[in-house]
């Protein structure tokens, strides 16, 4: 038997704590990798170490539940981003694609930042990696 991959495993332990229905796994996938693609970042690791998952299936959840919140909603979380008298339209822009680029690590990662923020990779000056990704 294979043995299955990490996003996997998240999604796994998602849909056992959290009521996924069948219609909505690209959903639940696309939330799952935007937020390990954000612990990484915020951790600075190129890959996401086992004893996360459980953390990260629990962040998901929250960000899973905003993300079909949104969709269900009549009252949908969103703000004229442009109207127009004559032509009659309206136009929203999409608060969800906005909360995810610029929601503070704090009110994305639900709190789990004070557990995980001890595994974080400081960068130094004069290090390796700064002279790489600075040039």
């Amino acid at each position: 038997m294979e043995e299955k991959t990490q996003i996997e495993r998240i999604i796994d332990y998602v849909k056992t704590f959290s009521n996924v229905v069948d219609d909505e796994e690209e959903l639940l996938k696309y939330s799952t990798q935007v937020v390990i693609n954000r612990v990484l970042l915020y951790l600075d690791h190129e890959e996401l170490d086992k004893r996360f998952e459980m953390i990260v299936a629990d962040v998901v959840i929250g960000v899973f539940n905003k993300y079909k919140n949104n969709q269900d909603s009549n009252d949908v979380e969103q703000s004229v981003s442009s109207l127009s008298d004559n032509g009659q339209s309206i136009s929203y822009r999409n608060e969800m694609k906005n909360y995810l680029s610029t929601a503070s690590d704090n009110e994305l990662l639900s709190g789990v930042v004070n557990l995980i923020s001890r595994y974080r990779r400081i960068g130094v000056a004069g290090s390796k990696k700064f002279q790489e990704t600075d040039i």
